[in-house]
């Protein structure tokens, strides 16, 4: 059964599933980081449980007003909504509203009648990932578009045909002058859902990420520090947790 809590405001990432080691931290040549407040649990999901090949990531922009056509997935589809609002419909659900900085889930099998933007003068903005086995596509339309969809992709995740069927969604803020430190204790996808972070994973480059861009931990036990990349902005990041 999906414990989902559609209308609670999603503003954050800090692991979904990771294990938390050492809130203060020192960037490398820099001043002392404060304490980030911990990570909240937002909603999970279950799912019938299904090897993963590939976790293939999109970043779509909706102009006002824009509808999306009829359509349904084959592996299951979650998501964050970056910017604005989205009503959703499954076939032989109500209705209803997807806020701002809110994640979603769209379950492989039934057709998704509506996921359109509710603003007739704002875009919205929306990232979701498929959790697909090899050969699924991304999305299948029951009806061909009749204009353009503005899809951009992200990373594609390799996940190696692990076996999944729950999800466990968290949200942290990192206020400006923040970082955690992070030890992956089951694969993770991330998403930007405010401001700048800094990402260095294993000790590896540092990444710049703005928000609706993506990173994941894979293996067991990878490490990342993640920094805010603002001393005075918040950050908001989210985190979603595969097992």
């Amino acid at each position: 059964m999906t414990k989902f809590y559609p209308g609670q405001s999603v503003i954050g990432l800090i692991t979904a599933g990771l294990l938390l080691a050492g809130s203060t931290a020192i960037a490398a040549s820099g001043p002392l980081k404060s304490v980030a407040p911990q990570p909240v649990k937002l909603t999970e999901i279950d799912f019938a449980p299904r090897n993963v090949t590939q976790a293939e990531i999109g970043y779509f922009r909706f102009e006002p007003g824009q509808v999306a056509p009829v359509h349904h997935h084959l592996a299951p589809a979650i998501g964050l909504v970056a910017r604005g609002r989205i009503i959703f419909q499954a076939e032989g659900e109500q209705a209803r509203i997807i806020d701002e900085g809110a994640p979603f889930y769209e379950p492989a099998g039934p057709r998704i009648l509506r996921f359109d933007n509710m603003s007739a003068t704002e875009e919205a903005v929306f990232i979701d990932f498929s959790l697909e086995r090899e050969g699924e596509p991304f999305i299948a339309f029951d009806e061909e578009p009749t204009g353009p969809i503005d899809r951009r992709s992200q990373p594609t995740v390799d996940l190696g045909g692990q076996r999944f069927g729950h999800v466990d969604v968290y949200q942290q803020d990192l206020p400006g002058s923040t970082s955690v430190s992070l030890e992956g204790a089951a694969p993770v996808i991330g998403i930007v859902s405010q401001g700048v972070i800094e990402l260095q994973s294993d000790g590896g480059e540092t990444r710049r990420l703005v928000v609706g861009e993506t990173f994941a931990l894979t293996e067991a036990g990878a490490k990342a520090e993640i920094v805010n990349g603002s001393d005075e902005a918040t950050a908001r990041l989210v985190t979603y947790r595969l097992r």
